[in-house]
């Protein structure tokens, strides 16, 4: 069994943590909160929610079923959820946890493999904001969700530094890293892949009539969604980044390549003409040209000499060399 902690709020408005042995009691009072938070669930977890709880087989399944999909589903008298926090690990890559949330009339209950810090981070807020615990279990699921989506910003903010320093690597070494450029990319699609239905989500809880979530609140949560899509556009900026950072080293290397070409094209044709000059003064004829002169084989030697100075000369002045 994985860690089970449980936060109510008593109907006198005095808070503490329990016994999750007895939410029974705490569910059956229509006057107090709960918040459930149960790491690492097991049967015996499962069997607990069953038993004091009632929730739907389909949506203990889900619940114990890993890499669903973020989701709203809407069953007889609550809600389920499913969300991606996410981290930066060692390495600078994206690391998402999935978090599973029931919640009804007077409890959240959050499920997870992870640690996600998210969560002991929205039960302090949610523990601390008397304002908002005027509102019930929507203060807790507001809570929850604005702690999930503010999760991405310093990610984000890591991994904008981190495409800022292959950027400046591309251009400055010889030698850049295209593989981790593509590591890089690969965690960017995967935190777009898991963020794009969480926006969807919070635009459900947004536009539909959710009876938990009363109009004072509603700005709130809209104030979620406008994160969310600032988390999206974030996303899909650094990845514009990416691309325009492989363009640029395919560029480079291209232009590294034309400029290997004339070098060695230039040193070729430096050496053809006097290799052209010995391939005629070889050739086994008697009758040729100063080929008994006293000076012929000076001449020759020089005129090679000539001819790969003037060849150097030339291809210097035009950038080839």
């Amino acid at each position: 069994m994985g860690r089970r902690l449980a936060v109510v709020q008593a109907g006198n408005g005095t808070m503490g943590e329990v016994d999750p042995s007895t939410i029974d009691s705490v569910v059956a009072d229509p006057g107090s909160l709960l918040w459930l938070d149960i790491a690492q669930p097991s049967d015996d977890d499962v069997t607990l929610l069953r038993d004091e709880f009632c929730f739907h087989e389909l949506a203990l399944e889900d619940a114990l079923r890993r890499s669903q999909r973020p989701k709203v589903d809407e069953y007889d008298g609550y809600y389920f959820i499913v969300l991606y926090s996410a981290s930066t690990v060692d390495g600078g890559q994206i690391d998402t946890h999935e978090v599973h949330c029931f919640w009804g009339k007077n409890y959240v209950v959050t499920l997870h493999d992870d640690p996600v810090i998210e969560i002991e981070e929205a039960i302090k807020r949610w523990q601390s904001s008397s304002e908002r615990r005027r509102f019930g279990v929507a203060s807790q699921v507001y809570s929850l969700l604005d702690a999930v989506i503010d999760g991405y910003f310093p990610v984000l903010d890591a991994m904008a530094e981190r495409v800022e320093d292959l950027e400046s690597r591309v251009f400055e070494s010889r030698q850049p890293a295209i593989r981790e450029v593509f590591e890089v990319r690969k965690a960017l699609i995967g935190a777009r892949r898991v963020m794009g239905p969480s926006r969807d989500v919070l635009n459900v809880l947004t536009r539909r009539d959710v009876a938990i979530f009363p109009s004072e609140l509603v700005p709130y949560l809209a104030d979620v969604y406008d994160h969310s899509i600032r988390v999206i556009d974030a996303l899909d900026l650094q990845r514009e980044l990416l691309s325009s950072v492989i363009e640029s080293h395919l560029s480079i290397v291209s232009n590294r390549l034309n400029e290997t070409m004339r070098t060695l094209t230039a040193l070729t044709i430096g050496v053809m003409v006097p290799t052209l000059i010995a391939g005629i003064y070889g050739m086994n004829f008697h009758f040729m040209p100063e080929l008994e002169q006293p000076w012929g084989y000076p001449a020759a030697l020089g005129l090679m000499a000539a001819s790969m100075v003037g060849s150097f000369l030339l291809f210097r002045r035009v950038g080839w060399l």
